[in-house]
């Protein structure tokens, strides 16, 4: 591979790292969104379940089994699963440049030049 080859892909994965980054954001506060949402639901059920008479101890051990918590909850740890793995791949994307870099200075050095930074 040649170091113009190099310096294309170089580029090409700044550009997929710059969009792996801006979905790392969005999947972030997704993510933080259906926390608020999971919480919310959490709390107005258990409030239900306290007028109704049960007792905060029985709340507790039934509470993430009620349909409407389970499902908010299991949304947020989806989402929580999502912006895990986007972050995943803006690290991926940033060790492979780190690798790419590495590979075109050998090849730069190697022609007798400088450093390029």
């Amino acid at each position: 591979m040649s170091t113009l080859d190099l310096w294309g892909e170089i580029c090409e994965t700044k550009r997929l790292l710059c969009l792996a980054l801006a979905e790392s954001k969005s999947r972030g506060w997704k993510s933080n969104e259906a926390e608020a949402n999971y919480y919310t639901v959490k709390d107005y059920r258990v409030r239900e379940l306290l007028e109704e008479g049960l007792s905060g101890t029985v709340i507790q051990m039934i509470i993430k089994g009620e349909p409407e918590v389970n499902a908010a909850m299991r949304d947020f740890h989806d989402k929580q699963v999502e912006y895990k793995n986007a972050v995943e791949a803006v690290n991926v994307y940033k060790k492979w440049l780190d690798t790419l870099r590495e590979q075109y200075q050998r090849e730069w050095g190697q022609a007798g030049r400088e450093h390029y930074d």
